[in-house]
């Protein structure tokens, strides 16, 4: 009994230091309680209107609720009023209420509220306006009232979240009439009316400024304190409170803001006579104009002898609670096995076993998942794989297995399966134990019967991933011996070149020298072979990566801006390429190119632009530009001279990654080549 009371008190604390409200899951985390028993305890605090909630997103959030009771309302409202319970049937009204309708009370007290002739003109029905009210959100709308002679009137209704005594929720209605206000000395007439009513309420009514300093107190409070109001005028507002309670308001006020300015506290005070009370506070922060602080409006009330009454009922709730239970658990056996039934027959019905069989049995990963990146349904194998049990993969976020399919991405993606259908992408998706293993995700985007989802299949890649680090290794010394054997046979060229040109020198047989001259052409032509080599030997050695453009583009463009005569500018924006670790080369052999054989060149730009869903990179400079029988040969090997193989080289380092390169300029105007970089191979950095 005491642990159930003493979790019900840390739950209303706990929302008291969050007005903006919190989940079961966070308050269970929170307080270290099972998350069944918080969500018990909410139904019964919402039962006895302590709190309210609402939907924030996919969760249901609450706080403290902030309702205003309901015997407040008929002692202080003069203005026409109903008071309707949770089943929207009228328990109060006044006069002026009956008058407009041309009716009397004893006619329309305990009737519903449907049945008199009040209609709204905006916000929904009135069925919504009159639900979403009870649920705590107070709304101000358009009316239209008939009197019972059928004279119709425009009105506004405020419909008000109210509590009764016993802690049930409740509605006001009440009709603003602007038009009836009076004027002149009637103002002040009314203005002392409603200081006199203030006195009279049971409740305390506190205003004060931001500095604590008491600017009105009705005579309610004063008796509590034993003081008049005179002594408690322009004094500081502090109770008789312990000095935790001191600081639990402290904090409580603190926490008030324009977005959130009411808030409500509970706490033990010492009374006039000595005796502690329990009290309950509902504090409105007051700012002016330009949003600062100017004061509190507090209304207060005793509830001492609704503490000794909950603790009188309290083992009557204990009783209950464990009927609740006894009665809750059956009730979930029987929702079970109608769960349990009804799967059933939806798969006899649609006739989809087969297909869920081969789902299930799939050799890869299968996982359904929502427009809100839930996982709907996952096979067998991924629960092998990823060591998490079926129950435990329903409904989990997407992004808990595949880190890259964050919310914020995966509505990007949702758009694009929509547009384009299916997406395919390598990545890494995380095990229960937290380890990571490669994967290859094709996802695809489906409809059934009106109900959007996206299939994905994942297939572990690891061991292609070891084979193919293994092939890197394997390439890596592959190039090591290449580039020794190559150096050592350069040697060796060096050597004989050096001695045919001697021998040449030395003979004067135009036979022998001919025969000299061939083998001296001979000998170039492997050194020139193999300074191609040299340009291959680490091609694809490294697997692709992304890469800044721009900072590639301008290390090329450092390098290469010594020419005399030539400017060379680049205007790139800050995007990434998946491409070869070689990527400067492409541009280096463009501009080396464009230099060798571009004749009167004067000026070279890079620039970028989007089309087609693709990223364009244009290298152009002002020189005489390619001939059209020339634009398909210039990407060609040449036999016999390596050194201009550059735009091959080039073509070749691009073609790792499926990046193309054309050259599309007009002869005679200057060259343009174009580097054309697919959608799913650029981005905009993190």
């Amino acid at each position: 009994m005491d642990e159930y009371r003493d979790e019900i008190a840390k739950i209303k604390e706990l929302l008291a230091e969050h007005p903006h409200g919190m989940s079961i899951t966070e308050i269970a985390a929170q307080l270290k309680v099972n998350r069944n028993s918080v969500a018990k305890y909410m139904d019964i605090l919402q039962i006895q209107g302590a709190v309210d909630g609402r939907k924030m997103g996919t969760s249901k959030v609450y706080y403290l609720s902030a309702r205003m009771p309901a015997l407040s309302v008929k002692q202080v409202c003069t203005r026409p009023f109903l008071i309707l319970d949770k089943d929207s049937h009228i328990t109060d009204t006044n006069r002026a209420f009956t008058d407009i309708l041309g009716t009397t009370s004893d006619r329309i007290l305990r009737q519903p509220f449907d049945t008199l002739p009040v209609q709204v003109m905006e916000g929904g029905s009135i069925q919504q306006i009159i639900k979403s009210a009870l649920r705590g959100s107070g709304q101000r709308v358009q009316g239209k009232i008939t009197h019972a002679t059928g004279k119709a009137r425009m009105a506004t209704l405020l419909f008000e979240p109210v509590v009764f005594e016993s802690g049930k929720p409740g509605l006001a209605i009440i009709i603003d009439e602007r038009a009836a206000q009076p004027v002149g000395g009637e103002t002040d007439a009314a203005f002392a009316d409603i200081l006199g009513m203030l006195d009279d309420q049971m409740e305390y009514v506190l205003r004060y400024s931001f500095d604590g300093t008491i600017r009105f107190a009705n005579e309610t409070y004063c008796r509590a304190v034993g003081k008049s109001k005179e002594d408690l005028m322009g004094r500081q507002f502090k109770p008789l409170v312990s000095p935790e309670d001191a600081d639990r308001i402290r904090i409580h006020l603190g926490k008030l803001s324009p977005e959130y300015p009411v808030g409500m506290i509970e706490y033990r005070a010492v009374m006039a006579n000595g005796e502690v009370r329990y009290q309950r506070w509902k504090d409105r922060a007051i700012y002016g104009d330009r949003g600062e602080l100017t004061g509190y409006q507090s209304c207060g009330m005793d509830i001492t002898d609704l503490v000794f009454s909950q603790q009188k009922v309290q083992k009557a709730q204990e009783t209950l609670q464990e009927t609740i239970a006894s009665q809750t658990e059956e009730l979930r056996d029987i929702n079970r096995q109608l769960y349990t039934e009804i799967a059933a027959r939806e798969k006899v019905e649609q006739q989809l076993l087969a297909t869920q069989f081969a789902m299930d049995n799939a050799a890869d990963m299968v996982f359904w998942v929502n427009h809100n990146a839930r996982i709907q349904y996952a096979n067998k194998r991924a629960s092998e794989v990823t060591g998490y049990g079926a129950d435990e993969l329903r409904d989990a976020l997407f992004s808990d297995l595949f880190p890259f399919f964050t919310t914020g991405r995966w509505d990007g993606v949702w758009d694009q399966l929509k547009k384009e259908g299916s997406t395919t992408s390598n990545t890494s998706q995380v095990r229960k134990d937290g380890t990571q293993i490669p994967v290859e995700v094709a996802i695809r985007y489906l409809k059934y019967q009106n109900t959007e989802f996206a299939c994905c299949f994942s297939r572990d890649i690891s061991e292609r991933a070891r084979m193919e680090q293994a092939l890197q290794q394997a390439n890596k010394k592959l190039n090591l011996l290449t580039s020794v054997t190559r150096h050592d046979i350069q040697n060796k060229l060096t050597v004989l070149l050096g001695y045919l040109g001697r021998t040449k020198k030395e003979n004067k047989d135009p036979a022998i020298i001919e025969y000299l001259e061939r083998q001296e052409r001979a000998a170039k032509e492997i050194r020139n072979e193999m300074m191609l080599t040299r340009d291959f030997k680490d091609l694809g050695s490294e697997p692709p990566s992304w890469q800044n453009l721009r900072e590639v583009v301008s290390n090329s463009v450092a390098r290469n801006s010594g020419q005399e005569d030539v400017r060379l500018s680049a205007d790139i924006p800050d995007i990434e390429v998946f491409a070869d670790i070689h990527l400067e080369r492409v541009f280096d052999r463009i501009v080396e190119n464009t230099l060798r054989y571009g004749k009167k060149v004067k000026e070279i730009t890079i620039r970028t632009q989007l089309k087609d869903r693709g990223l364009i990179v244009t290298v152009e400079d002002n020189g005489i530009g390619i001939r059209p029988e020339d634009k398909d040969t210039i990407f060609d090997l040449p036999a016999g001279d390596a050194r201009q193989a550059g735009l091959f080289i080039a073509k070749e380092i691009l073609s790792v990654t499926g990046i193309s390169l054309q050259e599309t300029g007009e002869y005679g105007k200057g060259a343009r080549f174009e580097i054309f970089v697919p959608e799913q191979d650029h981005r905009i950095p993190a």
